[in-house]
């Protein structure tokens, strides 16, 4: 695929905020432990941290840390507070509140593990990777089926630490254990095989989250872009086309990608639609290389005006003469010798030219067969100086030479 390749889903750095805000801001409150009045006040605030009235339960844990009447009831006012900031994306400060209340021990036996892993996968979410996955682990070990959230996070605490082959397993479990999984499950676990170059593996979670989530324009991206590496253009070119029809293809990357594919597969008219309307609709910037680009799909497709319109474009956007140059040769490929010359012309006085050698050529012949023959002589002298183009200035040195009975 032309230009740099996606890579956002190496990068591996997936927000955890749906996971980690959804597996907390539900602390378990054990009735008879808590007194009935303050029982009702913290139901009120886990009510108003779903709804996200944020203020409001701030505002009562405020108050609820004050009218505690035992240790085990602070704790568990302290547990709303790291759930309040939990919902806030602060995940410093819900480890700050978290992490006392683990350490003293006071909460029972059930509820002091979820605080465990709650306090595991606040780790993870934090940038302590190594720290985090270590707790989870340990809290995990001989489960059968741990809780898919804590797979996630474990898988999200590998794959940055560079053990995407451990973390693989993790998310795909976590995955399959649940109904609806979160489309960052399956970002990390494309990311993942990428990283492992199991391209195959990432089409078949790729096309499962677009059973899902079809309207996701970045799973389709990807979709392509994992046949592409695996090295299957034309299915590549399919998923692409797919896009194209369902009005997904927006970006500047999505027409290059598409333009390119065309041009893999042998479809330079295509290439040629859909470049040229990327460029007309402002999604493709208006520049040399873009239309040089069109200009060669054109040629490649026999739209020959089409070409020479598109390399006209792009003598607009360039600082050297190597548009003209290609027109050029394209009007002496068909015979229109006035033009080529004139062309050619211009090309040498904008200069820049990346083969000099090729314009002085192509004018000394359209001369030549313009019966200009002095001119043409000078311009195939001209040419004979460079390398790339010496061999066929001099047979046409020596054609005029026996010409003229030289």
């Amino acid at each position: 695929m032309r230009h740099s390749r996606r890579t956002a889903f190496l990068l591996l750095t997936l927000s955890l905020l749906g996971w980690v805000a959804a597996a907390r801001a539900d602390t378990v409150l054990n009735q008879g432990q808590i007194s009935s009045s303050l029982f009702r006040k913290m139901r009120a605030v886990q009510a108003q941290i779903r709804s996200g009235q944020y203020t409001d339960a701030a505002n009562q844990l405020s108050y609820l840390q004050g009218v505690t009447t035992n240790a085990y009831e602070a704790a568990v006012v302290k547990e709303l507070s790291a759930d309040l900031y939990v919902a806030h994306g602060d995940y410093a400060n819900a480890l700050s509140v978290l992490q006392p209340v683990v350490a003293q021990n006071i909460l029972q036996g059930s509820e002091q593990r979820e605080a465990q892993l709650t306090l595991g996968k606040l780790l993870v979410a934090s940038g302590q990777y190594q720290p985090g996955l270590d707790a989870l682990r340990n809290l995990v070990q001989g489960q059968e089926n741990p809780a898919p959230d804590v797979l996630v996070a474990m898988a999200q605490a590998y794959a940055q630490l560079g053990q995407c082959r451990l973390a693989t397993p993790e998310v795909k479990r976590a995955i399959e254990s649940v109904a609806d999984p979160a489309p960052e499950w399956y970002q990390l676990q494309v990311a993942c095989l990428y990283q492992q170059h199991d391209y195959a593996g990432a089409v078949d979670t790729l096309q499962a989250a677009l059973t899902r989530y079809p309207e996701q324009t970045q799973y389709w991206q990807q979709l392509g872009e994992a046949y592409a590496q695996s090295g299957d253009a034309s299915k590549a070119l399919a998923v692409y086309v797919l896009m194209y029809r369902q009005g997904l293809v927006r970006q500047l990357q999505d027409y290059l990608n598409l333009t390119s594919l065309y041009l893999q597969n042998g479809l330079p008219y295509q290439a040629g639609v859909v470049l040229q309307e990327g460029l007309q609709s402002g999604v493709v910037p208006a520049n040399e290389a873009d239309f040089m680009l069109l200009a060669s799909a054109w040629q490649d497709a026999g739209d020959v005006d089409r070409a020479v319109a598109a390399l006209g474009e792009a003598e607009k956007q360039s600082k050297t003469g190597d548009a003209f140059l290609a027109q050029a040769q394209i009007y002496t490929q068909r015979h229109e010798w006035f033009s080529a010359i004139d062309t050619a012309k211009k090309a040498i006085a904008k200069g820049g030219l990346k083969r000099p050698g090729r314009a002085w050529l192509l004018q000394g012949i359209a001369q030549v067969q313009n019966r200009q023959y002095d001119e043409g002589t000078a311009s195939l002298r001209e040419a004979a100086k460079y390398e790339d183009s010496r061999n066929q200035a001099d047979t046409w040195l020596h054609y005029l030479s026996a010409r003229n009975g030289g």
